[in-house]
């Protein structure tokens, strides 16, 4: 009996005494002072690659080492960036970076809050790392996370990894200008598409709608060639909506539109498919502090004209399998996690598809609403086939926690949303200004007395703007982008109603279906 209490009592103190912490496979090492100038040094003899230290806006020192040691990064919004739980792994301090391995070192931001717009020089030298460093998180090589530190340090199969590049520093030098420069280019060039597609939009709506298709395309061939020069990429931007007014005295039908539009789709489903950093370099594409590849709330919000006009048009005139083949391109340039990876985006072009095709079918009440439960099951079923398949985001990770954890991710993000949309007079303005004009809009409408095949195009977009208002958190470029897409949607049907009434046959009419089907169906006068 005394052994067997003995016993006892030795495993309940192991059980209840603290574990021991995981063995450091590397050191770290924080050198206050190191910029991206030491780097052509280090890589002599290690992988060098451009750190970004927060999520979100701002960053501090204590917000940074914070993510550091914890191996996890919050957006600067909430508790001040900093995350919680017990450190995972532990750093020292050091004037100079250490010569011998295996060591990870980097700097990073000190003092208070700041603006999260530098990078960050971080290298690691032993266990057979040279050249480039790479990361499972970033999906960019030369650019990490700091949140990649700890599971390296811990030898975990998600941290970093390298490839071979004999002018790695070189790389890491001009990745850096090519990174801040696309974010000062980003707002200018996204302000001027806009401008100059509403402008179109009540001239020749025809040439609006395509306009999303060569500005976008614009946007890609900027981030092939990793072109941010700020003057470059307005100009390019200027040419690409001017080049859609030419394009809309080729193509004159609708088919030919929708194909337009559709191929657009599958040129980005290309791009990401060969290679991702095309689209995540892009004047439009993430802004890489805090989110690295696939879409921006931005680029999401754009290519939402394509997709939902495109299965519109070719839907009306190859049938429902055109509008589905459309549709599933969609998703899987948004939501894939290959590929767009926004589960976000998912949710959005659900509502947008299900009120589109609910409204071209005629649908009212129930089986309006039927329709729209079938949609929110189409997008939950398409991110679980994701997450099955090895894709991860935010949406999956939610949903896999339980309703508790959702409730608490989307409470996080509107709470981000409302701190991003009164960040300033600037941005209040412009987000709400941008949402009162919307909801004026559709509110007018709704009012209309218009068959619903004729409004829907325009309500399926500004559906799927209110969804993604409340699962992203980017309430400036989702409502201005929104506006801009709404008021092109609403022209294009607008003006085929005051064609179709006129009986025009002008080479500048667009040949909207509902319009076509209106004069293909009036009744011949009889002898």
């Amino acid at each position: 009996m005394t052994r067997t209490l003995t016993l006892a009592a030795l495993v309940l103190l192991v059980a209840a005494a603290p574990a021991a912490a995981a063995p450091q496979e590397f050191r770290i090492v924080v050198v206050p002072g190191l910029t991206l100038e030491d780097l052509p040094a280090l890589a002599e003899s290690g992988a060098v690659g451009l750190l970004v230290p927060a999520n979100g806006r701002n960053t501090s020192g204590v917000q940074a080492r914070a993510a550091l040691v914890r191996g996890e990064v919050r957006p600067s919004y909430l508790d001040g960036g900093v995350p919680g739980g017990p450190p995972l792994v532990s750093f020292e301090t050091a004037a100079e970076p250490p010569r011998e391995g295996p060591v990870i070192f980097v700097g990073l931001p000190s003092g208070g809050e700041q603006r999260n717009d530098a990078l960050y020089p971080v290298a690691v030298l032993g266990n057979g790392f040279h050249g480039l460093l790479t990361s499972p998180s970033t999906r960019l090589p030369g650019v990490v996370s700091i949140a990649d530190i700890a599971p390296t340090v811990l030898g975990e199969d998600d941290g970093l990894g390298w490839k071979p590049d004999s002018k790695a520093a070189a790389r890491v030098l001009a990745l850096d200008r090519l990174i801040r420069e696309k974010k000062d280019g980003r707002l200018p060039s996204g302000l001027l598409a806009a401008a100059l597609i509403v402008l179109v939009a009540f001239v020749f709506p025809r040439a609006a709608t395509l306009g999303y298709a060569t500005a976008l395309t614009t946007n890609l061939i900027l981030g092939v060639t990793e072109t941010s020069t700020l003057w470059v990429v307005l100009l390019a931007i200027g040419l690409s909506i001017a080049a859609a007014v030419l394009l809309a005295l080729v193509v004159r039908t609708t088919a030919g539109v929708g194909l337009a539009l559709a191929a657009l789709l599958v040129l980005y489903l290309a791009a990401f498919a060969v290679d991702g950093s095309w689209v995540a370099f892009s004047p439009w594409g993430p802004p890489q502090n805090g989110r690295f590849f696939g879409v921006s709330n931005l680029l999401e919000t754009m290519l939402l004209v394509p997709a939902l006009a495109g299965a519109a048009l070719l839907g009306r005139r190859f049938g429902a399998p055109a509008f589905a083949a459309v549709a599933l391109v969609a998703f899987v340039v948004v939501a894939g996690n290959r590929f767009g990876a926004d589960g976000g985006g998912a949710l959005v072009l659900a509502a947008g598809y299900a009120v589109l095709a609910a409204l071209l079918a005629g649908l009212r009440g129930r089986r309006f609403g039927a329709a729209l439960g079938g949609g929110a099951l189409l997008a939950g079923g398409l991110i679980a086939v994701d997450a099955a398949t090895g894709g991860s985001s935010h949406v999956t990770r939610a949903i896999g926690g339980g309703p508790e954890t959702l409730a608490s991710h989307f409470g996080d993000r509107l709470l981000v949303s409302w701190e991003r949309a009164t960040l300033g007079p600037g941005p209040a303005i412009a987000v709400f200004l941008s949402l009162a004009a919307l909801a004026i809009l559709v509110a007018r409408l709704l009012a209309a007395d218009r068959p619903l095949p004729e409004k829907a195009l325009p309500l399926a977009f500004a559906a799927a703007v209110a969804v993604s208002l409340i699962v992203n958190d980017s309430p400036g470029d989702v409502a201005v982008a929104g506006l801009t897409g709404y008021l092109v949607c609403e022209a294009v049907m607008l003006r085929a109603r005051c064609a179709a009434a006129s009986r025009l046959r002008s080479s500048w009419e667009f040949s909207w279906p509902a319009a076509v089907e209106r004069r293909l169906s009036r009744p011949r006068p009889r002898p």
